[in-house]
């Protein structure tokens, strides 16, 4: 299946120059193939991503936790610009559940890395920490293809790897490494285009 998206996940905060140049060329990258760069339209290394792909005029999709643009800015304090779309959090959910869920920020951030994750045809991860953990374990149960860019930081240093090892449980994922964003992509690409899913 050729690849029309690519997700883009990792730390929420980074003051590392060079690890946001790095995402900032992911973000480049997925633009220039004329992809669609799926966020969870967040800050951090995601953001920068977003800047990156802004600067080519790439279309982004951002999943929100927020349930509208003024939550999204004043509750979450997350930005709106350089997003193409931002999808909100449903609020269709049952009059029983909907007030337990959506007054919890940490519930619906989970709820957003399902959607964001399920909508990436393949996903990137830069850095990270405990959230981007369960976006990269989503990713891989859903058996998505996964890139990981070396020398990140974070999850991407040594927990990914010590998680495949321990967990015990196989996917049809197939994870890519690379150090260099632009191969790190070729890469990704390539493994997408020859499986009959993404």
């Amino acid at each position: 299946m050729k690849v029309e998206s690519i997700g883009v996940f990792g730390s929420a905060s980074s003051d590392d120059t060079r690890v946001i140049e790095q995402a900032r060329e992911v973000g480049r990258e997925i633009a220039t193939r004329g992809l669609l760069l799926v966020t969870g339209a967040g800050m951090g290394l995601p953001y920068e991503a977003v800047r990156g792909a802004n600067e080519l005029g790439g279309e982004v999709l951002g999943y929100s936790p927020a349930t509208n643009e003024d939550e999204h800015i004043r509750s979450y304090k997350f930005p709106i610009e350089g997003f193409s779309n931002i999808i909100y959090m449903p609020t269709y959910l049952s009059n029983r559940d909907r007030p337990f869920i959506l007054a919890n920020q940490q519930m619906c951030k989970k709820l957003r890395n399902v959607l964001s994750v399920w909508r990436a045809n393949a996903g990137i991860i830069v850095g990270g920490r405990i959230g981007t953990m369960n976006e990269f374990t989503l990713l891989y149960d859903m058996g998505k293809s996964i890139g990981i860019l070396e020398g990140s930081g974070g999850i991407t240093t040594e927990a990914i790897k010590v998680l495949l090892r321990d967990a015990g449980k196989s996917s049809k994922s197939q994870i890519v490494l690379d150090s260099n964003p632009a191969s790190l992509i070729e890469k990704l690409v390539n493994v997408c285009d020859s499986r009959q899913f993404a």
